[in-house]
């Protein structure tokens, strides 16, 4: 008896285009990685605690300003370049970002963009309910001052929450902007704008004060 053999079956050939495809959306799955993750992983890596009390430089070219970190303090660079530079206090409990406007901005609108991405930080933080801030900051009682000649620093304060102890302040930030004037000179050559937080904002306003004296030009 013989058995007749049917043809065997073709075996089914993928597409060039599926390995293209899935190789696209691999790209694109790592590329979204890196950025959310490399980026911060970056920034870790390239934090530093200042030895001496150091210069530091937030921007670039005629906008960028100059700023003292104090000994001990750590200076954290971020990851899109070079117009945004965070200070934390030795203990942790408090951090001043400042950030070089992309396009230059009066004190006012700086300030209140400073206030508008404080109150989005806080809500993603869940520190404060959605709008919490942002119903306020047309409160926000700002005060401008002259540190030394040349500079204007604009700020506000907000608190929010309970003190975690006895004797202790409530959290709060302080946002607002600072603008640097050489002799001379009729409007200013360099603005920044800044947001503090800190876990007892009173008594943290000292070491404010100080950084944000420091503020000046471009270090040549």
């Amino acid at each position: 008896m013989t058995f007749s053999h049917g043809a065997a079956p073709e075996r089914t050939r993928s597409s060039p285009w599926l390995y293209v495809v899935l190789g696209v959306v691999l790209v694109a799955a790592l590329a979204v990685l890196g950025f959310f993750f490399g980026g911060a992983l970056l920034t870790q890596a390239t934090s530093r605690a200042a030895e001496a009390d150091e210069t530091v430089t937030v921007g670039s070219d005629e906008s960028a300003v100059a700023l003292v970190a104090p000994a001990g303090w750590v200076i954290v660079p971020h990851y899109f370049g070079t117009d945004i530079v965070t200070l934390r206090s030795p203990d942790a409990r408090l951090e001043i970002t400042f950030q070089v406007p992309s396009q230059p901005q009066s004190m006012v609108d700086a300030s209140e963009a400073a206030a508008g991405e404080a109150s989005e930080a806080l809500v993603k933080d869940g520190l404060v309910p959605e709008g919490a801030m942002a119903a306020d900051a047309g409160g926000l009682f700002w005060i401008d001052e002259a540190p030394k000649e040349g500079l204007s620093v604009r700020h506000a304060s907000y608190e929010y929450g309970q003190a975690a102890a006895e004797g202790q302040g409530a959290p709060g930030v302080m946002v607002g902007s600072a603008a640097i004037a050489s002799a001379g000179a009729t409007s200013p050559n360099a603005a920044v704008r800044f947001s503090a937080s800190a876990d007892d904002l009173d008594r943290y306003r000292p070491a404010i004060a100080q950084i944000l004296e420091s503020i000046g030009g471009p270090v040549a």
